[in-house]
């Protein structure tokens, strides 16, 4: 019934919405099938090979470096290759075309979109070896000639094979020729040398062993240096062909303490009447992630989510992209050290046709109303490894850089010299403390109990009667301890500790006022303003969060993990010595006649203390960005995440 008047137009339009790379995944899967088919009609138990490795043969012919995949599958014969390159939405050897099958278009649409040179097929079958090249002939997408006579399809020999084809006796061999003449499609410009190693790593779940041992030749060599043919790259070194075995298993390896505590599945039972189907969720606990590791060159690290389709991730959330998923997943700290896949189960699951996105009822699922659903039930499901896990880091950050301290006592030194008032006295009754007090007990929420004034007092025998001109006596105030006179000592006098609104609950707050830490900056925990040791700094507060994004927006636009880390130490770091600056501050107004405890409790009140950072974001977003400044280009130079 359909007509195609343009198909170069359909080709372009849809090649447009894929990811980056996704011509190497097209190959991948027709290589995985073309396997799968030759062991079930061959019953044979051996695992297949595919290898996305240097064109050995097109390297000794034209001098260059071009990618290619080859797989021992059934092949196809000069017929087959002619028409499933040239017919889109074919319907293809395993005769699965479908919504969740295969499309008969992904490579005809990936491949010479994005390689207008071309995609060279060779393929082997009985005792047929045929070749194609389909590319842009400055008209239209079509089989380039190859032949002297203008043939598009041709014999070619042996040769042009790889040993482990050869040995099978069927198989195929996509090589890409890239988007312009002579192009270095093994490591194309501006891309790291572990780029299609990391990539197949990202993409796949798991490559199971037994059926297909899949291999990627990874340079580590400068071009100069790289070997010109196949025997010497596999004798030597810094050129040799790597397994991949999916982000799953690297992950499995990399997790902390006993196999039963590192990774596991938790199984979500949906929701039938709300039209939620059930998923699982597969989990990790990883150790601490620094660049260079086993995890880092072939995968993502801790902070990832991924979704599970047919063995494939998609819908990669990682860094700063994936704060908000993690904590509707129940997960506020340690982030870095946990990674998640989530699995949807039911009829309803497909992806869309870019295999972008996975969709559940036509929706991406973190669009859909099954993902919350999901991550409530995870979050009161979560496996036990994974509470210690995020109690141990919430544990480390309260001393996990050491030398902050040490810096902003450095930088406002000068300023508190500068703020105490020539004026000022300590009051005479006091004594000056010599050791840090104890700090408060925690549980009790709520400000201290307000000291009762003058006024509240009766003024002598029941009865009698107050002379008008005689003002009420003042008070006598118990005694206290001073806050130290020394700059360092008395910066050193407060902790700051970065907690949420509902941890903050645990503490008893000065001059609470029924809120709290709840949509505030900051708080003093202690009996009163004027001697409280704790700052407590709200991690969760809008107007930090806000600052979080504009400097992720500026400085970390891939949602790179350790730019995120690093962007939330700094401004952590800077917001810290501003308040501790103002608290400091105040206190060294005291004196024994205008500063009372209520002009304390007052002035750095979680009101107070938020308008102080509310006053000065402009200094805290200029000295971060400063900070980020030597770290932000090489971000933003790499590629994004799969």
């Amino acid at each position: 019934m359909f007509k195609v008047e343009n198909a170069d137009f359909i080709a372009d339009k849809l090649a447009a919405e894929l990811l980056p790379d996704q011509e190497f995944r097209e190959a991948y899967k027709n290589a995985e099938e073309a396997i799968m088919r030759r062991r079930s009609a061959e019953k044979d138990p051996t695992p297949g090979r595919i290898e996305f490795d240097v064109d050995w043969a097109k390297l000794a012919e034209t001098g260059n470096w071009f990618i290619s995949c080859a797989d021992d599958g059934d092949g196809m014969n000069r017929a087959e290759i002619e028409l499933y390159t040239t017919t889109l939405a074919v319907t293809g050897a395993n005769k699965n075309q479908s919504m969740t099958g295969n499309q008969g278009m992904g490579l005809k649409i990936s491949g010479p979109t994005r390689h207008r040179q071309g995609v060279l097929i060779r393929s082997l079958k009985g005792k047929q070896r045929s070749m194609v090249q389909i590319g842009w002939n400055g008209k239209e997408y079509d089989l380039m000639p190859l032949g002297p006579k203008g043939q598009v399809v041709v014999s070619v020999p042996e040769s042009h094979f790889p040993d482990f084809i050869r040995e099978r006796g069927s198989g195929t061999v996509v090589t890409f020729l890239g988007d312009e003449p002579g192009a270095n499609s093994v490591l194309p410009a501006l891309r790291p040398n572990t780029w299609l190693y990391k990539y197949l790593h990202q993409r796949l779940f798991r490559v199971a062993p037994q059926e297909i041992v899949l291999m990627v030749r990874r340079p580590n060599l400068d071009l100069a240096e790289w070997p010109r043919t196949r025997e010497a790259a596999d004798k030597g070194r810094g050129f040799r062909l790597a397994k991949v075995e999916g982000t799953a298993d690297v992950w499995d390896r990399a997790g902390s303490g006993p196999a039963k505590e590192r990774h596991g599945i938790v199984d979500l039972a949906g929701d039938r009447r709300a039209g939620v189907s059930s998923a699982r969720v597969h989990w990790w606990v990883l150790p601490p992630q620094e660049p260079g590791t086993e995890v880092a060159r072939r995968t993502t690290g801790g902070g990832s989510l991924a979704i599970l389709f047919q063995n494939e991730l998609l819908d990669w959330r990682v860094g700063g992209h994936a704060n908000p998923f993690f904590a509707r997943l129940g997960v506020i700290f340690g982030k870095t050290r946990i990674a998640f896949v989530l699995e949807p189960l039911g009829v309803g699951v497909t992806s869309d046709f870019a295999r972008s996105h996975v969709l559940i009822t036509h929706q991406p699922i973190f669009e859909s109303d099954s993902w919350p659903i999901w991550a409530d039930q995870f979050r009161e499901l979560m496996p036990e490894p994974m509470r210690r896990a995020i109690a141990e880091e919430q544990e480390r950050l309260q001393d996990d850089d050491p030398d902050r301290a040490r810096r902003i006592r450095e930088r406002l030194r000068d300023v508190m010299q500068m703020l105490r008032p020539p004026g000022a006295r300590r009051r005479p009754t006091e004594p000056v403390a010599t050791e840090k007090p104890e700090p408060p007990p925690k549980g009790k929420a709520g400000a201290a109990k307000p000291k009762a004034d003058a006024k509240d007092k009766p003024a002598g025998p029941a009865g009698a009667k107050a002379k008008p001109d005689t003002p009420p006596a003042r008070p006598e105030r118990p005694p206290r301890k001073a806050a130290p006179t020394g700059e360092d000592d008395a910066l050193s006098h407060i902790t700051p500790r970065w907690v949420t609104e509902a941890e903050a609950d645990e503490f008893p707050i000065v001059e609470a006022s029924g809120t709290g830490l709840r949509d505030r900056a900051a708080a003093l925990s202690g009996v009163d303003g004027a001697t409280a040791t704790d700052l407590l700094l709200n991690r969760e507060f809008r107007g930090y969060q806000l600052i979080l994004q504009a400097l992720n927006a500026w400085g970390n636009p891939d949602g790179d993990e350790t730019m995120a880390a690093a962007i939330d130490g700094f401004t952590q770091e800077w917001v810290e010595q501003k308040l501790v600056e103002a608290v400091t501050g105040v206190r060294q107004l005291e004196n024994d006649s205008t500063w009372t405890d209520a002009g304390f409790n007052a002035a750095l009140s979680p009101e107070a203390l938020t308008a102080a950072f509310m006053a000065d974001r402009y200094h805290t977003l200029r000295e971060v960005r400063r900070q980020l400044g030597p770290l932000r280009q090489p971000v933003l130079d790499s590629a994004p995440p799969a």
